[in-house]
């Protein structure tokens, strides 16, 4: 008996052990489950993370997929423009001096000028053609008759001046005028 009870007492301590063990099991099982838990958490940030690096690489796709485009359209621009660029390289670098000067001494009214100008150019040329031209036309035709008038007014001048008291004539004839001009300002004032 007493060794049933030694083994009894052996009993009742390894019970008590397992005891002691199971709560120790079964906390680690709760710290286990919050550890889950947390992972589980972690895990679904995780997928939320994934998600939004997702969306971003799409997005990013898309703004490499219309970069590329607009790349694409400079660089055919670019090959239209390159050989007239190449073409008139030589002309420009002449002019460069010339427009540098020109723009850093245009000022906002000349601009402005230009354009009253330009917008009235077709009735200029129009009057150009109309009036001006023509006239311009025959004024080699009135050289010659203008020419001819200054002679035969030189040549009544010579015999006027050969007539006795042409020179109070002269004088009387200036006064007169002169009388005519005061007149005619008083009037007008």
């Amino acid at each position: 008996m007493g060794r049933i009870g030694v083994t009894n007492d052996a009993a009742d301590a390894a019970v008590a052990r397992i005891g002691v063990t199971n709560d120790a099991a079964d906390r680690s099982v709760a710290r286990i489950g919050v550890t889950n838990d947390a992972a589980d958490q972690s895990v679904a940030r995780i997928g939320r993370s994934t998600d939004a690096a997702e969306e971003l690489l799409a997005a990013v796709g898309g703004t490499a997929g219309a970069a590329d485009g607009t790349l694409a359209r400079a660089e055919a621009l670019l090959a239209t423009i390159a050989p007239l660029l190449d073409a008139y390289r030589p002309a420009l670098t002449t002019l460069a001096p010339s427009l540098t000067r020109f723009a850093e001494e245009l000022h906002t009214d000349e601009v402005t000028a230009i354009i009253t100008l330009v917008d009235r150019l077709p009735d200029l040329v129009v009057h150009l053609d109309e009036d001006v031209l023509p006239v311009l036309l025959t004024l080699s035709d009135v050289a010659p008759d203008v020419h001819t008038l200054v002679e035969t007014v030189q040549d009544m001048r010579q015999v006027v001046k050969g007539f006795p008291g042409s020179r109070l004539l002269r004088r009387r004839g200036a006064e007169e005028i002169a009388e005519e001009e005061a007149e005619a300002e008083n009037s007008s004032s």
